[in-house]
């Protein structure tokens, strides 16, 4: 009895593992580009907030195409239109804070990308809503590139 208990425990172990490792990115998406989208794992954040993160040196992250990024980026953002596990590694590390922008509110790249992150396992996610619109509105520095 003790052993078919035992495997009845471990069966169910396996099954809320799995379940969990299972998530699907999309299952964490809250809203669409009309009501705005939030991000369960990861936190919204206003312009000022993102402004104090960057001058803090968290890594952020444009998902848009490289030809936007290329015109206008916040000064040290890396650019990866297509967000994968392993680009994101190369850049950071799972337990370092880590903001995501792209066109501003109704852009839905960088939601996408944030809960990537956070099945990947990232545990400090910034979704930063106004993005790379809100960030040049507010007058902050932007980079260019060639």
């Amino acid at each position: 009895m003790k052993h078919l208990i035992l495997g009845f425990v471990s069966l169910a172990l396996v099954s809320i593992t799995t379940a969990q490792a299972d998530t699907h990115w999309e299952d964490l998406l809250i809203g669409d580009s009309l009501t705005g989208f939030a991000v369960e794992g990861a936190s919204k954040i206003d312009v000022s907030t993102a402004k104090t993160l960057h001058d803090r040196g968290v890594q952020f992250i444009d998902v848009r195409w490289e030809r936007n990024w290329k015109k206008g980026h916040i000064p040290g953002a890396s650019n990866i239109a297509f967000v994968n596990e392993t680009a994101l590694k190369e850049i950071v590390n799972k337990n370092e804070e880590v903001v995501f922008y792209c066109s501003g509110s109704s852009c839905n790249a960088s939601p996408e990308a944030c809960a990537k992150a956070v099945t990947w396992g990232y545990e400090k996610v910034y979704y930063f809503a106004g993005g790379y619109p809100g960030w040049e509105s507010a007058g902050y520095p932007i980079e260019k590139a060639n």
